[in-house]
Parts: C-alpha cells; structure tokens; sequence
C-alpha cells in the first residue's frame, strides 16, 4: 500500500439498512482496531457496488501479474456459503443464468454465455470426481 494514503480497513464487521431503506450502513474495524460505521444512501448503493467492482478487478489484474497461479486456482477472497443454486436460460436462450441462494438469504444471479458456461462444467466435474468417494456414481453427466 505504498502508494495510497488514507484510513486502513483491517475487515467489515458488521452491515444493515436502515428501518425506512433509506439507507445502509457498513461496519468498518479500522488499523488500531476501533469500529466506526458508514451510512450510505440508498441511491449510492448501485454506484458503490460498480466503482468496488471495478477496483477489484483492477487488483485482480494486478494480483494475477504477480501470482499467475492464482487465475488458474483463484483469487484468495472470503467464500460465501450457497444454501441453493438453481440453472435456467435467459429469455433469448443465449446464455445460462445461475441462480444462487446464500445462506444468509441473499440471492444473486449470474449470466453465463455458452463458452463459459461448457468450460465450468469441465471444472465442476474435475471438482465433483475429486470431492466424491471412490465407491459412488458420477455427480454430473
């Protein structure tokens, strides 16, 4: 962080939204260890959610420069736990929507064109025949 000055955010501690949605608030645990939370406005929200997107690919991109290991086993990020996952196609049927559940109740929905699509397959099967006990039937077909 040689090249940034500011507050340092050692982790997020805790987020919620105001009783009248008009506003969130995220939890933020500071460098000497205090927690001080921000409230934004809703119609913040979308704009943050794009401009940290952005960042992160960004450092993704820079983080792969360093460690090119890490495109092929992935980024080191906080897992979220998925109650649920569902599959169906968008309206053209150009693509296959992903449909997740967290397990605090958050859903997200995520496009994937044909290409991408076929190729996670290939890493969920690699992944399902490595997690599977020897002795029990193939996971996907």
């Amino acid at each position: 962080m040689a090249d940034i000055s500011g507050v340092k955010i050692t982790d997020l501690t805790a987020c919620g939204a105001s009783d009248d949605g008009e506003h969130i608030w995220i939890t933020h645990r500071l460098g000497d260890g205090t927690e001080y939370p921000l409230i934004y406005p809703f119609e913040a929200i979308g704009y943050l959610i794009t401009v940290l997107a952005d960042a992160a690919r960004s450092a993704q991109r820079r983080r792969v420069a360093r460690n090119p290991r890490e495109r092929e086993e992935g980024a080191d990020t906080e897992v979220i736990p998925v109650q649920a996952a569902r599959v169906g196609t968008s309206a053209d049927n150009s693509a296959a929507l992903l449909h997740l559940t967290t397990a605090d109740q958050v859903p997200i929905a995520v496009e994937l064109k044909p290409e991408l699509l076929r190729e996670l397959i290939e890493q969920l099967q690699r992944a399902a025949e490595t997690l599977r006990p020897r002795d029990a039937g193939r996971f996907l077909h």
